[in-house]
């Protein structure tokens, strides 16, 4: 069988390098142009670009799928099946519709929950304990396609956008897998999406990474775990900006105002939230300062008494 693949990041790249391995024969990739990075701003490739250079592969980065260029140069390699992760741009008709097989997506969630761009922070800031991917048929209307598969995994209250999205990866990419080498010759069955059950999530803005200390210790902390890595939660402090990487829950609450600092013992510090319960600063990164474990910082800064996160 042979397919063509579309995937930006290193999550993607580790669905591609899977399939490589495996065997499956990679017509082209198409991933995303490359964009000014770091300080100087110098051109970088992304995780899939990098991965399907050094494998020798067919590279496309077009500014839009729809031009007319692009999808003569796509249906150019005329392959069986286009399997997409994470690529970043939604994709036309003419491109989906093309392969014999179809197209399908690797999704961050059960659908019909949770359409929409991101899934995975969307479990997370819910609290929920269990999330899954979705394995589907991409249709014009986003994430609405036809189901050939579902899985679960755990949410744990350690876990991160990061280590939930690692599971999402693992297990979906298993499944693509099962389901290639099982391939009989015919389209994978599948069944249509409950639409009237759809939720939807939305993308990210900044201002959302701005953590509210009038919110309750559970959805600070939920916040702060959903959007490590890639959009850090932050605050101020002696009005300079500090990172939020990880927090803790902990069980002692306090009368003292929503957001002020607390120090619980040589090794731990705090913060009220609105809900008066303490949530422990376990990873922070004070402006223009590498990432500190919370004890770091509690010896850094010799608290007074009544300060607060802002």
């Amino acid at each position: 069988m042979k397919i063509g693949f579309f995937g930006t990041p290193s999550h993607s790249a580790y669905l591609l390098e899977k399939l490589l391995d495996s065997g499956v024969e990679v017509s082209f990739v198409v991933t995303n142009p490359d964009k000014p990075s770091g300080r100087g701003k110098e051109l970088t490739s992304s995780p899939v670009k990098n991965l399907a250079v050094s494998k020798g592969l067919k590279v496309l980065q077009p500014t839009s799928l729809k031009l007319e260029s692009v999808v003569c140069e796509i249906l150019s390699h005329s392959v069986d099946l286009q399997i997409v992760y994470a690529y970043g741009a939604l994709i036309p008709k003419k491109i989906f519709d093309a392969p014999t097989f179809g197209t399908i997506n690797l999704h961050g969630s059960i659908l019909p929950a949770f359409r929409g761009a991101s899934p995975v922070q969307a479990a997370i800031l819910e609290g929920l304990t269990k999330t899954g991917f979705t394995l589907q048929y991409i249709t014009e209307e986003l994430d609405a396609g036809d189901i050939i598969s579902t899985g679960e995994v755990e949410i744990t209250e350690e876990d991160n956008f990061g280590t939930v999205l690692d599971k999402i990866t693992k297990f979906g990419t298993e499944e693509i897998l099962r389901l290639l080498n099982n391939f009989n010759g015919k389209k994978f069955p599948s069944y249509p999406q409950d639409h009237s059950k759809a939720t939807y999530c939305k993308k990210i803005l900044p201002e959302s990474r701005k953590i509210n200390f009038l919110d309750s210790a559970w959805n600070i902390h939920n916040r702060v775990r959903a959007y490590n890595p890639g959009n850090i939660c932050y605050a101020f402090f002696r009005e300079k900006r500090i990172n939020i990487y990880k927090t803790r829950l902990s069980d002692q609450t306090s009368n003292l105002e929503s957001g002020t600092l607390i120090k619980l013992d040589k090794k731990t510090i705090g913060f009220i939230a609105g809900d008066r319960k303490i949530l422990i600063l376990e990873e922070v990164q004070p402006e223009n300062k590498k990432v500190m474990s919370g004890l770091d910082f509690l010896n850094g800064i010799q608290l007074k008494e009544g300060e607060k996160l802002l």
